[in-house]
């Protein structure tokens, strides 16, 4: 018998020294093929990340080692299908996955992180979306090269389609309704809320695998309506190695947690440099992506480099001629993590898209109707000249009728 299996040991290697050992840390709810920091991380550092019984674990992978015996799997709670998300949501028929990408702090990369996992599953062949709710900052269009009013509607069908990038991705954004992509959006958070909402219901998507739902940083209006007014399966987070983004991403990680939404995994972009004479430099100082997964109780899918690369492509418009093993290693753990959440995944009901078009209010009684005056609508003073409605109540969001060319 070779050496045992010890506590001290990387993850990565064990898997490469005993093929198949990867279901036995998956029996301990050790996603170790779907997570990152397997590929530095020990196995005491591993079990200890996931408040896991690292002798027991041991005593398996022992085992493994001896006879190739692989034990049952250990009960662990679904979390995919939140109670949250089981009462107020439903599904649009024909997308499987809906995936927020969210960060909390900005300038980490929440959009490229997107684009490129999109394109990435695109290119692995399943059928992916990407909806811009970034209403005030898009720059999703810019990376695909997606022109502005390219809003289009086709004759006999209720729904617009969302333009559709060289790659063959759907894309919803604020700048493809605009006549100038510079053009500042002045609105306040319930007209940002009910424009993602009409992005969503309003918006013929046709059959998707995964719509990806780009975030704007913070955890306010947007995040908000996303993870709670829409059916979402889970969110990512992406973050970077400085302290400081790791402590405004640990806000998002309880805003999550508070809204009772999964979080499907944590992405470190920016995460090092690789250095022409073959060297890797951490230029934002050591990884903090093992913190993060211990405050989130979710695997790390990965840790991105900075390439000059991405910037000239994203510029060109042509972020889809990117490709890199690292981002392959993103969606191929993206893909791990979620496949092993389906399993107790239980069918969602099909609603109809009306059920996500506002905030449904309450009628007042007759009582209360008899003793409140009716009154006009205010002027408001404070209004830039030439901004768009913003209307407090949201109901002022006109439809998206008025920003349609018709499909010659």
């Amino acid at each position: 018998m070779s050496d045992p299996i010890t506590k001290e040991m990387i993850i990565r290697e064990v898997r490469d020294r005993y093929p198949g050992i990867t279901a036995v840390f998956q029996a301990h709810g050790l996603p170790c093929a779907g997570c990152h920091v397997g590929s530095y991380e020990t196995i005491e550092g591993g079990a200890r990340t996931h408040k896991l019984d690292v002798e027991a674990i041991l005593a398996d992978l022992n085992r493994f080692a001896r006879d190739g015996t692989v034990p049952e799997r250990r009960a662990r709670p679904n979390n995919l299908l939140t109670p949250q998300t089981a009462r107020n949501d439903g599904k649009i028929a024909g997308i499987k996955y809906v995936v927020a990408v969210m960060s909390g702090k900005g300038g980490v990369g929440k959009s490229l992180v997107t684009a490129l996992l999109a394109v990435t599953l695109k290119r692995q062949g399943y059928k992916v979306g990407i909806l811009d709710g970034d209403i005030t900052g898009p720059s999703i269009p810019y990376m695909f090269g997606v022109p502005v009013r390219s809003l289009t509607q086709v004759p006999g069908q209720q729904k617009p389609n969302p333009p559709v990038s060289r790659g063959g991705i759907p894309i919803m954004s604020m700048n493809v309704l605009l006549d100038d992509p510079e053009a500042a959006v002045i609105w306040r958070g319930p007209m940002i809320s009910g424009a993602i909402r009409q992005f969503y219901t309003d918006m013929n998507w046709g059959t998707l695998d995964y719509l990806l739902v780009d975030l704007p940083p913070g955890t306010s209006d947007a995040p908000m309506t996303v993870l709670q007014q829409m059916p979402t399966d889970g969110v990512i987070l992406v973050s970077s190695p400085q302290g400081l983004a790791t402590m405004v991403v640990s806000k998002a990680i309880q805003m999550a947690h508070k809204l009772e939404v999964p979080i499907l995994g944590i992405v470190e972009n920016m995460s090092y440099v690789d250095l022409p004479d073959g060297t890797r430099h951490e230029i934002f100082g050591p990884s903090q992506g093992q913190r993060l997964v211990g405050l989130s109780g979710a695997p790390l899918l990965g840790r991105l480099p900075i390439d000059p690369l991405i910037t000239t492509l994203s510029d060109e418009g042509h972020i889809e001629e990117y490709d890199s093993e690292p981002y392959q290693t993103l969606a191929q753990n993206f893909l791990t993590h979620l496949r092993e959440r389906e399993e107790a995944r239980p069918a969602l009901p099909i609603i109809s898209s009306r059920s996500l078009s506002g905030a449904a209010r309450p009628l007042p009684s007759k009582a209360e109707a008899a003793a409140t005056p009716p009154s006009a609508p205010a002027t408001r003073r404070d209004e830039p000249a030439g901004a768009a409605s913003t209307d407090k109540g949201g109901g002022g969001l006109q439809r998206l009728g008025r920003f349609l060319k018709p499909d010659r």
